[in-house]
């Protein structure tokens, strides 16, 4: 019964995932629209679309700011700019001419560790799923 409901919990959590990616990436494409506007041009229940935002929020992705329309107070959501999420150091690093072709290294390297199968420590890497499935259950 327990790895039923371990089951059970899990498919739920992926299933709230997808349904966050989907109205955030929507909310990119429909910015400044209130939690009601969202649910009706998406289609979803405002339930739906309210329990999304608020884990969107949570995790940092998406701002509510109350404002004023026709009177009544309406939560408005907009989502962070990729810019929001560095601080103004690193904003400054990523400026360097040369900043891009590190990150291509990193990237290079990383393939090929990936391709052979090991990491830096020469150790071989466990897939990234199989650990995800030991970690959860």
């Amino acid at each position: 019964m327990f790895s039923k409901t371990m089951q059970a919990i899990r498919k739920r959590r992926e299933l709230a995932e997808d349904v966050d990616w989907e109205l955030y990436k929507w909310i990119e494409g429909h910015p400044s629209l209130s939690i009601y506007e969202l649910a009706k041009s998406i289609g979803w229940s405002h339930g739906k679309v309210y329990s999304s935002v608020k884990r969107l929020e949570r995790d940092g992705l998406v701002k509510i700011e109350k404002e004023i329309r026709s009177g009544r107070s309406v939560s408005i959501v907009t989502y962070k700019k990729w810019q929001e999420f560095f601080t103004a150091e690193e904003l400054e690093e990523m400026r360097r001419p040369e900043f891009m072709n590190e990150i291509e290294a990193i990237v290079k390297n990383s393939r090929q560790e990936m391709k052979e199968g090991t990491s830096e420590s020469g150790l071989h890497k466990e897939p990234e799923v199989q650990v995800l499935e030991q970690a959860g259950g």
